[in-house]
Parts: C-alpha cells; structure tokens; sequence
C-alpha cells in the first residue's frame, strides 16, 4: 500500500511539474501549412516582377521559414507553444496573404518580407540559445524614456509597419513598464498627453539564455 502511495505521488509530482507547458494543440500546424502556402502563391507574384530586392527578401524569407517550422513542430511536440507564440506566427500570415492580393495596399513590399524574416530569424536564433532548445522561452521587456518619465508604452508586430494597430500597451507608464514578449521583431513607441513618438524597431530574442531586455526609447518632443 505504502508503495503504491509513493507511486501515485511521484505521477502527480511529475505532471504538476509538466503542466505549465499546456496541451498540445494542431493550431501551429494548421499555422504553418496556411503560411507554407500563402508562401507559394506569393511566389508567383514576385516572380513576374522585375524587383530584384523584392525577389531578395522573398528569397531569405522562404529559406527561413523551411529552417524554422519544422522546429517550431518538434517544439511543439515536446512542450506546446502558448498562445501568444503562434499568434505572432498566424499575423505573419495573415500580413502575407494580404501581399497576394492584386490591390494590396501594402506599399513596400520588401520591407514586409524582410521583417518576418528578421521575426523568423529571433524565434530560430532563441531557440537555438536556449539550454533546452525549446520555443516557450518569454522575454522580461523593460522599457524606459531617454528624458523624463511617465510615458505609456505602445507596441505592434514589426510587419504591421503602417497600419494604424496598437496591439500592445504596458500596464506601467516609464520608468516602470514591464511587459514578457515572445521572442521576435517588434515596434515600439511612447505616447503622452497628446505628444506621440515615432515607432522604433527592436529585435526581442535570448542569446545564452538571457531572458531579459530593457529599452530605452526617444520621448517625443
């Protein structure tokens, strides 16, 4: 009896100790396959242009992503990538799909390109640092402003360049705005009483299992 005991204690202990990771979901998958795809049609398109840039980026984000997803699928396996992870990955594709249409109204198209890849190219590069070489790493942002203080702290998704989004706001106001981030590429500014700064982009990755980051930014004039 006693050994049985022991038995059902260390089980408990060990999927209280698993638990933090949550279940697995087929929602990275269906992510990646929808991106995989939106990726070949894009394809076609920049193909029939004489934009050799365009072609570059499109070129660097096509070989990032076959480097990136199937790890993304092994991390996934092994520990379960959290929500806001795959959300950052689902806004890649949803901002790609958009470039596939005729009347896209996405004026630099290269930049586009060329910032998901940075934003690949963080989640890669984290999980590669990481002691376990798992995507559930969170990132401790601090950001401060360069002047005087009690600015709050706005931020979006690099590839959102343009579009009047504000996707993240810091419960705190500078010098105490704290915030965890997925690992990736992101703009960042800081509004106040009207005054409203211009976004700044900043890379958010781990390197040697460094999970934290302060930035600071311009106050606006």
């Amino acid at each position: 009896m006693k050994q049985i005991q022991v038995t059902r204690l260390f089980i408990l202990v060990l999927f209280c100790s698993c638990a933090s990771y949550g279940p697995k979901t087929n929602e990275l998958s269906l992510v990646l396959s929808n991106t995989q795809q939106t990726l070949s049609i894009l394809q076609e398109k920049v193909e029939n242009t004489n934009d050799v840039k365009l072609k570059e980026a499109y070129t660097k984000l096509n070989q990032k992503s076959v480097e990136l997803f199937p790890v993304l699928e092994k991390c996934n396996d092994k520990y379960a990538l959290s929500p806001e992870y795959v959300s950052t990955l689902k806004e890649a594709e949803n901002v790609l799909r958009r470039l596939t249409k005729n009347d896209a109204d996405i004026t630099n198209k290269t930049n586009v390109l060329q910032a998901i890849h940075q934003d690949y190219d963080a989640k890669l590069q984290t999980i590669n640092n990481t002691s376990k070489n798992d995507a559930t790493t969170k990132i401790k942002v601090i950001v401060n402003s360069n002047e005087e203080e009690g600015f709050f702290v706005f931020g979006k998704l690099s590839y959102e360049q343009g579009q009047d989004i504000k996707r993240f706001r810091f419960n705190q106001p500078t010098q105490n705005a704290v915030q965890d981030f997925v690992p990736g590429y992101y703009l960042f500014w800081l509004e106040k009483e009207g005054r409203v700064g211009s976004p700044e982009l900043h890379l958010i990755l781990s390197s040697s299992g460094e999970e934290e980051k302060t930035l600071v930014l311009q106050t606006p004039k």
